[in-house]
């Protein structure tokens, strides 16, 4: 059985007619690369917009009418220079036609805006001679606007069971009853996994112009290195801490299908960038920690009551305060006589008073604190806990650096480590972990 490769293709592959020969020569390269997913075209200049920015746009002035006609000449002309420059006839005027048709009928704008997919996939599959599939054949939302797995896997198998070479456009499905419904920002790498399951891919490549993935923040860490080799649960980690390569629904498709992903960059395709799969390779060279990232602005409170440890359904309570305010424990810490809470601000700021209000009642502390401006970094990397004297090297380097440490808290999978500082440190902090953790 020949490999098969899913191909999906960002915004910014669409954005010229120059990227859309570039990205179709990619596709034609590789015998083995035989489905596409296809976004919405991205901005062409500096001073343009998105196709799917200005469908919404276009979408909310509908019924005002207030410029609505020339944001659709807008579009219309932005895929007519498409289809001219390449030299294909999709027959743009026709699509316009239709989606002015469908809005008068009250499509909803998730029709609208996902015909920057649709007329982009159709005029990609012209140009390269593929079928084109429709997205809303075979992905299907439940009626809680859930995505229907069961229904959606189904379907795409028999959909693709007799297909060599296909485009599709991403970022949408059916919710039944000629109705579309978008996926949230980044969900075309829903679709693409999808697809990547239907066909059985060997591979589910990612081609944007994000180089790859690093080792820490370029914007704090100077020419940090590329990590060449993750794991979905390495992953999963960086997603938490705020590293959005991929929605995280993607991570959990893919590390159940076990199908890898590569992360590629469309303007330097001799870069292989970076691979994602459930274990890393037995000849990986990569050191045991794989990335530093963190996130800023949190909060942590401190409730202490001498016999703490003895009371039954203490944490039981104090969770319910928050939860029942729509604010999640980030983390939580428990000794002998203080239990601490990390919460993300802002939320908890505006419902402070009443927070602390409820504990009082609840618990009947001698003290409650709340300490500001705290940062989490994370250390991740796969068998971490496991490493014989990796605290020892985290703190020293912490402790060179002249940093103050306010919580400390180790992962129960020893896939990382989290650090809590101030915000005033986090910069600081981040460098140190690097140069201990990754250059080692």
């Amino acid at each position: 059985m020949s490999d098969v490769i899913v191909s999906k293709f960002g915004s910014a592959a669409f954005s010229t007619p120059e990227m859309i020969k570039k990205a179709a020569e990619i596709v034609m390269s590789n015998p083995d690369r035989k489905f596409v997913v296809v976004s919405a075209p991205g901005a062409a200049s500096r001073e343009d917009m998105k196709i799917t920015d200005m469908l919404f746009i276009m979408n909310a002035r509908y019924n005002n009418r207030e410029n609505f006609d020339e944001m659709m000449t807008k579009i219309r002309d932005r895929f007519t220079g498409i289809t001219r420059s390449i030299g294909v006839n999709c027959y743009i005027d026709a699509e316009i036609m239709n989606l002015k048709k469908n809005l008068f009928f009250g499509r909803g704008n998730d029709y609208v805006v996902s015909r920057g997919e649709y007329i982009m996939a159709k005029i990609f599959a012209e140009y390269i001679g593929w079928e084109f599939i429709d997205a809303a054949d075979f992905i299907f939302f439940s009626k809680d606007g859930t995505l229907d797995l069961d229904r959606t896997f189904a379907a795409a198998e028999k959909v693709f069971a007799n297909t060599e070479h296909a485009v599709i456009p991403g970022f949408y499905g059916s919710a039944g009853a000629n109705t579309i419904k978008l996926f949230p920002r980044g969900g075309a790498d829903i679709t693409a996994a999808i697809v990547a399951r239907a066909v059985k891919a060997t591979l589910c490549e990612k081609w944007s112009e994000t180089t790859k993935i690093y080792s820490a923040d370029p914007g704090i860490v100077d020419n940090p290195e590329v990590i060449r080799q993750i794991t979905y649960e390495e992953l999963k980690q960086l997603t938490y801490m705020g590293i959005n390569i991929f929605h995280e629904d993607v991570i959990l498709l893919m590390q159940n299908i076990d199908i890898p992903i590569s992360v590629r960059n469309i303007n330097d395709t001799d870069d292989l960038g970076t691979s994602v799969t459930a274990e890393l390779p037995p000849d990986s060279k990569r050191g045991v920690a794989a990335c530093i990232a963190g996130k800023r602005n949190y909060r942590i409170i401190h409730i202490q009551k001498f016999g703490l440890n003895r009371l039954t359904g203490i944490g039981t309570k104090v969770f319910a305060i928050f939860t029942d305010r729509n604010i999640s424990c980030e983390h939580y810490m428990s000794g002998i006589y203080r239990f601490s809470i990390v919460v993300k601000n802002p939320l908890f700021d505006l419902k402070r008073a009443e927070i602390l209000a409820a504990l009082n009642d609840a618990i009947k502390p001698e003290d409650i604190t709340v300490e500001k401006n705290l940062s989490l970094i994370t250390v991740v990397g796969k068998g971490m806990g496991t490493v014989k004297g990796i605290f020892a090297k985290m703190f020293n380097a912490i402790a060179e650096a002249g940093i103050k440490v306010r919580m400390i808290e180790q992962g129960s999978d020893d896939l990382n480590i989290i650090i809590g500082v101030y915000d005033d440190d986090y910069e600081a902090t981040v460098r140190a972990l690097y140069g201990a953790m990754i250059l080692h």
